[in-house]
């Protein structure tokens, strides 16, 4: 127990840490991110930062960038190839459901867009969403491909280079500030397009 306190509280600890994680190799750190969109209570935000600061920016952000959207893409898939019909019975009895559709069938590529830039969305439950709406496959997975682009891009920004906080506490305010930032701007936007599809 001691040493894993350690291990995560300490600059060298956490430097063994990544070291420890880059020995598994990418295709670790890819499945993770993966699996993150099938499980959504694993912590994005970790495992992006363990990719960048384990595998390089580059490498690190590629690996998180394409797993995401492979992710996501795959949940939509799967919801709309398998449980879109059987869900229809469901959706017809529940008029909230079926005003949120029909908003995202209107007008949801600029917000979807939007939501799912932002670091704290569930994206997991916008992928099962709009897959028992009418958008199509190929528009979904562009609006994936640039939103997920600057969502990892900000997690990137803010993780890498951690064990640069010891050192530098304005950095780690920095972070911690864009963070809240973030997470408040996702509550908003949330808020914001619940009352939009209530108009």
């Amino acid at each position: 127990m001691n040493e894993l306190i350690e291990l995560l509280t300490t600059e060298q600890g956490i430097e063994e840490l990544f070291q420890r994680f880059e020995e598994l190799g990418f295709i670790v750190g890819f499945l993770l991110v993966l699996i993150e969109a099938f499980l959504p209570f694993l912590p994005l935000v970790v495992i992006v930062i363990l990719n960048i600061n384990s595998y390089g920016i580059i490498v690190g952000f590629l690996v998180s960038y394409t797993a995401s959207v492979a992710g996501s893409y795959l949940v939509f898939l799967t919801v709309r190839n398998i449980f879109r019909t059987p869900a229809q019975a469901y959706i017809d009895k529940h008029e909230k459901l079926q005003v949120m559709l029909r908003f995202i069938d209107k007008r949801g590529f600029s917000f979807l867009f939007v939501l799912l830039s932002l670091p704290f969305t569930p994206s997991s439950v916008v992928n099962v969403i709009t897959a028992l709406s009418n958008i199509r496959r190929h528009v979904y997975l562009y609006i994936l491909l640039a939103s997920k682009f600057i969502m990892i891009l900000s997690m990137t920004l803010v993780g890498y280079d951690i064990t640069s906080f010891f050192n530098s506490p304005v950095k780690l305010i920095i972070s911690l500030v864009f963070l809240t930032v973030l997470y408040l701007l996702s509550k908003w936007y949330q808020k914001y397009l619940e009352s939009k599809m209530k108009k």
